[in-house]
């Protein structure tokens, strides 16, 4: 979403490391190179300072490295959790899917002591902050909280001790160990400077994890060395006057096959963006129209989601205008009661908000921004 057309006297990138994400790091170096401020601060993990240092050189701009120390305690705890039955207020759980969160929020909770808060990748931010907000109120009853890693990033938590249920988690690919930058990200959460808790404490539930705890927090993260890049439209748009037969997943695919690149950069994982080129490729619409889907934010593993984006462009290329009924009827929100009925209104959630982001780029085509945003409202409630 960063703004690179205009122009401030400063702007500020948070979690700089993310340049070295496989599949979101370019929108990061975007920022980075993009982003037109007389004065550009960067935070983020120290690993990430030598590869920036080497990206300024070479555009010539002025850096100063200005280092931080954690302003309250963190202490890993020599022993783990163990029974459910020590969990207490302010606690904080982490795994690594929708089934086992509910299902350890479970468990706590049939313990007739607490209440839990739920925080993952997948629910709206909407909601993932009103979660977050009824763990952090001291006047209600939700004192625990069990997450994902997204209590990574962009939430604000009274968090007194994090307490790992796993140090594994199934990345997309295959499940393997947390690295040493997650393990510190997560972990990190704790005893937060400002929140309520003066200091923190990390543990697992299991004392096996430990080792693997402990050796992660007294190590440095390993240093980042290459940031992701993804080709802007003009450069496929340039590309492609010398393919003009070829459709535009074959454009991209070539593209980003034949890219050399210098050392310091990769290309990112553009799996997603090529199922969303054949997609496209099928239907008449021009070059950008297809850019356009391609980089929008749609999960094409979520066969609900893949299947809006279809229909919107199908809809689009045909008549040039999207209307939100179309795809979906106003009105038909309810509460879900099973784990597949969250899941598919998690999915829902998702076609919405694609609505709307493609309605602010192409306002016309998509008139019914207020209707899919209100709507995209009462899913996150």
């Amino acid at each position: 979403m960063a703004d690179v057309t205009s122009e401030y006297q400063c702007a500020v990138v948070d979690e700089i490391q993310m340049m070295g994400c496989r599949t979101r790091g370019f929108s990061f170096t975007r920022a980075l190179l993009g982003i037109s401020a007389d004065e550009l601060h960067l935070c983020g993990d120290p690993a990430a300072v030598p590869l920036v240092q080497r990206i300024i050189e070479v555009t010539g701009d002025v850096i100063k490295v200005q280092y931080y120390e954690r302003l309250s305690p963190l202490t890993p705890l020599k022993f783990p959790l163990g029974s459910f039955s020590n969990i207490k207020n302010g606690d904080c759980i982490v795994t690594f899917s929708r089934r086992e969160i509910y299902k350890l929020k479970k468990k706590v909770e049939s313990g007739g002591k607490h209440l839990c808060s739920v925080v993952y990748g997948s629910l709206p931010p909407e909601t993932r902050t009103k979660q977050a907000k009824m763990f952090n109120d001291e006047s209600s009853e939700f004192d625990i909280l069990v997450a994902s890693d997204a209590i990574g990033m962009g939430l604000n938590l009274n968090i007194s001790r994090i307490i790992f249920s796993t140090m594994k988690k199934f990345d997309g690919t295959y499940t393997r160990e947390l690295t040493v930058p997650e393990i510190k990200q997560i972990a990190g959460r704790a005893g937060r400077y400002g929140s309520k808790f003066s200091s923190g404490e990390v543990t697992c539930i299991d004392a096996e994890d430990l080792p693997l705890l402990h050796s992660s927090l007294e190590s440095s993260s390993p240093l980042l060395e290459r940031a992701g890049l993804f080709p802007t439209f003009d450069l496929l748009s340039l590309y492609s006057r010398l393919h003009s037969r070829m459709g535009f997943h074959g454009i991209l695919e070539q593209f980003l096959e034949k890219a050399k690149l210098s050392p310091d950069y990769f290309i990112a994982d553009s799996e997603e963006m090529l199922k969303v080129a054949a997609v496209v490729d099928e239907l008449p619409l021009g070059l950008y129209d297809k850019y356009l889907f391609c980089i929008s934010p749609v999960d094409m593993n979520d066969d609900i989601a893949a299947q809006g984006l279809s229909q919107f462009a199908e809809n689009y290329a045909k008549k040039g205008v999207v209307r939100l009924r179309e795809i979906f009827t106003p009105g038909t929100l309810n509460v879900p009661k099973s784990h597949n009925a969250l899941k598919e209104l998690e999915s829902v959630h998702k076609v919405l908000d694609l609505y709307v982001w493609l309605s602010f780029r192409m306002e016309d085509s998509f008139p019914d921004r207020e209707v899919a945003s209100s709507q995209k409202a009462i899913c996150s409630l």
